[in-house]
């Protein structure tokens, strides 16, 4: 690596809003030291620095908005070649799990430039830590199909994999999409298979509950309504 070139970090945000205190000391040290950043989405990585208590204010610091336009994304990053360290911010929790940001980290690898993970809370660790089932092998699956009968497909076979390796599936839907995907998982899936729902994550009204489907078609579930839901099936 050319230690005249800066570094890529790696910022961690909170997964609940606001919730600083799940930072570590040390990506907040570093978040403090950077006054150029890449992002999801610039207003939201605005109200995270400021409530992040950084030193420099807000209109001192550069902040780029990460566009499908990779030549204004990579016109930003010249920014290391001379030195000048860029923190990468997602939405919430860790930059490039289950957000955009790998582009970017590939190409700094393509430059020889240094880049840095910091700890920090991701929902979907998080949930599977809750959930119960199997952590040593497991799939992330992003968003699926909003059309019932592809679901339903998507689900089954899910379900398959879990049944012929024991490998976790999680997957992740918009918040008001919720009770429309829980009634196909009851709709489609064996009553033996495990579910978890885990719901504002990281938030003083978090709920995290692993039954069987058999178990939450006895559940009353409309309060997840709106609410941010990880779903692991096992």
């Amino acid at each position: 690596m050319n230690q005249d070139k800066g570094s890529v970090f790696l910022m961690p945000c909170p997964v609940a809003d606001k919730k600083i205190s799940s930072l570590s000391r040390e990506a907040l040290d570093v978040l403090h030291g950077i006054t150029h950043f890449i992002v999801e989405r610039a207003k939201t990585a605005r109200h995270f620095i400021k409530d992040a208590g950084h030193p420099v204010p807000l209109p001192e610091l550069f902040i780029h908005e990460i566009t499908d336009d990779n030549r204004a994304n990579e016109a930003f990053l010249h920014s290391l070649l001379s030195g000048i360290n860029i923190g990468v911010i997602s939405e919430a929790g860790c930059p490039c799990i289950a957000d955009p940001g790998s582009v970017l980290v590939l190409w700094a690898h393509k430059h020889g430039i240094r880049v840095v993970p910091l700890v920090g809370p991701s929902s979907i660790l998080l949930a599977l830590m809750a959930s119960g089932m199997n952590g040593q092998n497991f799939a992330f699956n992003g968003y699926l199909s909003n059309k019932k009968p592809e679901l339903s497909a998507q689900l089954k076979q899910l379900e398959n994999k879990v049944n012929k390796s024991n490998q976790t599936q999680i997957w992740m839907e918009t918040p008001y999409r919720n009770q429309f995907m829980i009634e196909t998982c009851m709709l489609v899936l064996n009553n033996t298979t495990l579910l978890c729902i885990a719901c504002d994550i990281n938030c003083d009204t978090e709920d995290i509950q692993t039954q069987t489907v058999g178990e939450w078609k006895k559940t009353k579930t409309d309060h997840y309504h709106k609410r941010l839901c990880i779903y692991l099936m096992g």
